[in-house]
């Protein structure tokens, strides 16, 4: 028995098991076209010498359509399609296929040359991947005789010149297509129950998100078998076989996005307003309390990304937008003060909205962005941000460029919270300073899209920004406080380990900081639940002081876990298994004035319950009374854990510094490293001293610290320090 039990019975909740099933992509793959090694390899060989060659190039004036072709190919054949070229102010009606250009599952091995297949355009074979392949099939049979434009076939992808023209006018591409097909891959049994159920949850959703977005507030079913607290959210009573994944990718710019799974099609409306409508509701924290915490990273950020991309196609829209007034209750720029109407706002606004949205090409993390930022200026009538399309550059120059114009723009350091090593989710290291964010998603910035009502940290007061880009060396001259905050001297466990019942070097933290924590005055163990959600609970801060009674039932459960792990290896030696737990029960019994923390006599009292501690006056629960216990457990640990698995899991862990102060450092923090406050930076920093050379640094990343994060260090007596970071 483990953490797992109270984490296996949340897994037979409707919705989050639902949700999980939804977005982790269960469907079998579409029957495919199945050839010879042999044949395979032929064919491969004659497409590239005798096949498809895209004529002369066209400009920013021109785009090239597919047209399908009217009759359904045979499984012994391939698609056949012609191509147009066409003005762009005088083309045919036509409708654009979004698709990756990779597997539609996460779960699939990458593709390989010797994965593609066989399609005909004008009569000659063209070599496409296996999911376009399929797509195609599909269409034909839908769509036959229509025109369709695919970024991957329209576009000569070996011309770089033409892939910037095109790219440059890509915001005219989709808002002029009558619809965009989001192609999510083939269909199975399960498809018609997930959309079905898609479809219902979206019935009511619009009403209910305005409703919370202009109270600036989330709903309350993050206990997600709660069917009043499903009702009052909007949502429709679930089961654990509706299943099936979406990947998204344009749909801010489309004027009918429409995702198609086989033969079945949904408004993609529909998917948006119900990704909202989990976020809203607050389900997702109901989501993150379940499972190992692993698996279900890419569900929650599926489900962020989804409702992300709708926020950003409803603020594209702008007036025509139902959800104009619950946009503007939010800041999307991270409390970055620019002004909110011009292009460098809203490429900032939409690279922050669209974090970790991934792309084949790595410049086009960038360049597909901004046809939204030409769209937006045409309703605006704003002047383009003066940003060359280079396919010629490296994706590292492309990323560093876009960093050092907005720090030119923006004249802001809140940059700094959105950049570091721990966001990078490259390897090998990227040669990008670690001072330029590439808005990637392999670390969860403490800055980011929020109520505007929510308080925004402020470490460094009220001292405003002062900073130097060195262009040439690409250095970032700032200004740092000292004292700094102390270099870190211990290091908290990871994630995984937390779910392992392994929390013994956090306890040893709590015992060195003693029975009060000196910054806040508050006891340790209360410091310690707030520092491991950044004192929130995502719409208020400080946190409400009720969710202490959901991280003591949090703790027991790690407490059962790892007294119950140990008593499983060692059964004979129970109290040695009891005193390997000495250093938390010191703290507990000594130190914990919260009383949130299992005492000894608790863990005494409740394993003889467990009938570890066999005691004749304490009467042994039977199996289902024990499943009672931790089922009951697991529901008053739920809308803690959920916090918890929003941050922790993949990102980040907590520390000491020498100093006393309790931190959340990025995972790749490393003790001896410094934690740092940075004039004008709305967080803290953990940076990496570069041997070399004396106040010069690499920036690691942001961290929460307990007690400083408004300006509380800088008011006492500090000097400013001038650092560079490389």
């Amino acid at each position: 028995m483990t953490l797992g039990l109270g984490a296996r019975l949340r897994a037979t909740l409707s919705l989050t098991s639902w949700l999980k099933n939804l977005l982790l992509r269960l469907a079998s793959p579409f029957s495919r076209l199945r050839l010879g090694s042999a044949t395979n390899a032929l064919l491969q060989t004659k497409a590239s010498i005798f096949g498809f060659r895209h004529s002369s190039p066209i400009d920013n004036q021109h785009i090239r359509l597919l047209r399908l072709s009217v009759s359904s190919p045979c499984p012994s054949t391939c698609p056949e399609l012609s191509i147009e070229t066409f003005s762009i102010t005088d083309c045919p009606q036509y409708f654009a296929l979004s698709y990756t250009w990779g597997p539609p599952e996460p779960s699939i091995t990458p593709y390989t040359l010797s994965n593609r297949r066989i399609i005909r355009i004008d009569g000659r074979p063209f070599l496409v991947f296996p999911n376009l392949f399929d797509a195609l099939t599909h269409l034909i049979s839908a769509r036959p005789g229509q025109y369709v434009w695919i970024d991957g076939i329209c576009i000569n992808q070996d011309d770089l010149a033409e892939r910037a023209s095109q790219v440059s006018i890509m915001n005219t591409i989709y808002a002029g297509a009558m619809e965009t097909i989001i192609w999510l891959g083939p269909s199975s049994p399960a498809t018609e129950r997930a959309l079905s159920k898609l479809e219902e949850m979206a019935t009511n959703a619009e009403s209910q998100i305005m409703k919370w977005g202009e109270e600036q507030s989330f709903g309350d079913a993050f206990i997600a078998d709660d069917a009043r607290a499903l009702e009052r959210s909007g949502l429709p009573p679930m089961t654990r076989s509706d299943c099936r994944v979406w990947i998204i990718q344009e749909v801010a710019l489309s004027s009918n996005p429409t995702i198609l799974i086989g033969r079945r099609s949904i408004p993609w409306s529909s998917l948006g307003n119900a990704a909202l409508l989990v976020l809203g509701s607050n389900a997702i924290s109901g989501i993150m309390a379940f499972g190992s915490g692993v698996q279900d990273f890419s569900l929650v950020q599926g489900i962020a990304f989804a409702s992300n991309l709708q926020i950003l196609r409803e603020w594209c829209r702008g007036d025509e937008s139902p959800f104009r007034d619950v946009v503007t209750n939010h800041d999307f720029l991270a409390g970055i003060d620019i002004d909110d109407h011009s292009l460098s706002a809203a490429l900032l606004k939409v690279l922050l909205i669209s974090k970790g949205c991934q792309s084949t090409c790595r410049q086009d993390r960038v360049y597909g962005l901004l046809g939204i930022v030409n769209h937006i200026a045409q309703w605006t009538n704003a002047p383009v941000p003066s940003l060359e399309i280079n396919y010629s550059s490296s994706p590292d120059k492309v990323l560093t460029d876009i960093g050092l114009f907005l720090y030119d723009e923006t004249k802001s350091l809140h940059l700094l919270s959105l950049a570091g090593e721990a966001s990078r989710s490259r390897v090998p290291a990227t040669t990008i300073p670690s001072w330029i964010p590439s808005f990637e998603i392999a670390h969860v910035p403490i800055l980011g899209p929020n109520y505007k009502r929510v308080s925004i940290f402020n470490a460094s007061g009220s001292y405003t920004a002062g900073f130097q880009v060195d262009k040439a060396q690409h250095r970032l001259n700032v200004k740092a406080a000292s004292p700094s905050l102390g270099s870190i001297e211990e290091l908290g466990e990871v994630w995984p380990d937390l779910l392992a019942g392994k929390f013994l070097n956090t306890i040893t933290i709590l015992l060195h900081c003693g029975e009060t924590y000196k910054y806040t005055n508050q006891p340790i163990v209360e410091t310690l639940w707030r520092t491991l959600i950044m004192d929130t609970n995502l719409f208020e801060r400080p946190a409400p002081s009720a969710l202490s009674s959901s991280f003591k039932s949090w703790f027991l459960m790690l407490t059962v876990t790892a007294i119950l792990k140990a008593f499983i290896k060692t059964p004979r030696f129970t109290h040695d298994v009891f005193d390997s737990l000495e250093p938390l029960f010191v703290l507990s019994n000594s130190l914990d004035s919260t009383h949130l923390l299992p005492t000894s006599d608790e863990m005494i009292h409740l394993l003889s319950r467990f009938g570890c501690f066999p005691d004749p006056a304490v009467p042994v629960m039977t199996d289902p009374e024990r499943n009672e216990f931790m089922e009951r457990l697991g529901r008053e640990a739920a809308s803690y854990e959920g916090l918890l698995r929003g941050i922790l899991p993949f990102s980040r862990r907590l520390a000491r510094t020498v100093r006393g102060l309790l931190c959340l450092v990025p995972l790749t923090a490393k003790v001896g490293d410094r934690v740092m406050i940075v004039r004008g930076c709305p967080t803290p920093l953990v940076m990496r001293r570069v041997p070399e050379e004396e106040d010069t640094f690499h920036l690691v990343g942001d961290t929460y610290v307990h007690g400083v994060m408004y300006g509380e260090h800088v008011a006492t007596e500090i000097c400013w320090r001038d650092i560079a970071l490389i």
